[in-house]
């Protein structure tokens, strides 16, 4: 039998989902704690939106446009 065709052996299969499940085991938390400041941080702009002024809302939009009209 060909050599790559033997490299998945029952016993590296399961060191890899050794390794797979490790690396999971610790990753994991900084991506949902990552994920749940993002989460906030946007909840925080909708919040903050929607008590804001609304003059200050089409404040903040006209002015980075310029109108002209001819």
């Amino acid at each position: 039998m060909p050599q790559f065709q033997t490299f998945f052996t029952p016993e590296r299969l399961d060191e890899f989902w050794y390794y797979v499940k490790w690396i999971l085991f610790y990753a994991a938390p900084a991506i949902m704690i990552m994920a749940a400041a993002g989460a906030i941080s946007l909840l925080m702009m909708m919040i903050k939106k929607s008590f804001a002024n609304e003059n200050e809302i089409n404040k903040d939009e006209t002015e980075e446009y310029e109108i002209r009209r001819y």
